[in-house]
């Protein structure tokens, strides 16, 4: 039952998103925990199939789930990613921040990736209400995403500050920005649904300030129960203090033993007007007003780190978010013309 009910989602996310065409090879990347979650199995078998009846070839691979979102999948896999023309990722946990995703798209391979199966296992709603059934969703968000991208691409600091006690300034400009163009039509082309996100990735060692996460911070995939308190200086963040949740989260970043962990990574904000908090980063990140600081890798942006995880922290509206003096975010209103 559930596989027709995916069945107007698959058909957008391969006719649409990626522009499917007769006679390429599409590779469908899932992991071994899939299975256990509701709707994972129904959502590749509906996307396998949207792509049969376009006339190219689906294939779908299998490898041993990670227990953290950012490890490399295996090489047979990162091999066939290369040789796809295009790669829908239904995975436990995201691999876009891999050197294999990196790879597949220098090699020309369109990918998107879909709400891994994780995220529905703690949302079981999610699918239905952020996979699109019509391209007009999509088209919908593009034009504030796009005009956020530029602002994000043209500027050189960022300052997001709250009532809640966010005060940070982060220095932009040398790595690469990304947003949700709601399609990957082109060679190396690359997005993920739901949309709704823009940002830029934070030049290492310019960040400095506190950050007040009271949304979720990944991979914790619940929303908080209390604020996380992040003191940033010199582009890392020095102290994490608050509560239980803050203890921790504290205790995680520890337990990897790697000083990368720490780095700020990057700066978004989110647009999606569907997305609501429910502890899950692929939606959270996307909360129409919401804004985030990633700490950990920042390869898959430009950057020479790959870190032991790329971790999400999400801040809640009313929030402003300002590029180099100009306000493009206050409480939920955007200004970007």
């Amino acid at each position: 039952m559930r596989f027709l009910e995916f069945t107007k989602a698959a058909e957008v996310v391969v006719g649409f998103v990626l522009g499917v065409q007769p006679g390429e090879d599409v590779l469908v990347v899932r992991d071994t925990r899939v299975a256990e979650f509701p709707g994972a199995d129904a959502l590749v078998e509906a996307i396998a199939s949207a792509v049969h009846t376009r006339g190219a070839e689906p294939q779908v691979v299998n490898y041993v789930s990670r227990p953290i979102a950012g490890m490399e999948p295996p090489k047979v896999v990162s091999a066939a990613m290369k040789s796809a023309d295009a790669v829908v990722i239904v995975s436990t946990l995201s691999i876009l921040q891999t050197i294999a995703a990196t790879e597949a798209l220098a090699a020309g391979a369109r990918v998107v990736m879909l709400p891994p199966a994780r995220y529905i296992y703690n949302s079981l709603d999610l699918l239905y209400r952020l996979m699109p059934t019509d391209s007009g969703q999509l088209k919908s968000m593009m034009d504030l995403a796009e005009a956020l991208a530029d602002v994000f691409r043209k500027g050189k600091q960022v300052r997001l500050s709250s009532s809640k006690g966010t005060d940070v300034t982060l220095g932009i400009g040398q790595l690469k920005g990304f947003y949700n163009p709601s399609t990957a039509r082109t060679p190396g082309a690359v997005t993920i649904i739901p949309g709704g996100q823009a940002g830029r990735g934070v030049n290492p060692g310019e960040a400095e300030g506190r950050l007040v996460i009271d949304g979720s911070a990944s991979p914790m995939y619940r929303p908080l129960r209390d604020p996380i308190e992040m003191i940033v200086k010199g582009g890392k963040v020095i102290e994490v203090v608050g509560g239980s949740d803050a203890q921790e989260y504290r205790s995680f970043l520890a337990d990897l033993d790697d000083p990368q962990v720490y780095l700020v990574a990057e700066v978004g904000v989110g647009i999606n007007p569907h997305a609501r908090l429910s502890g899950t980063p692929l939606e959270d990140e996307r909360i129409l007003g919401a804004s985030w600081v990633a700490v950990g890798t920042n390869f898959h942006i430009g950057g020479a780190v790959k870190a032991k995880i790329h971790s999400d922290c999400v801040m809640l509206p009313p929030l402003t978010l300002s590029v180099d003096d100009r306000v493009v975010l206050k409480d939920r209103q955007f200004s970007v013309s």
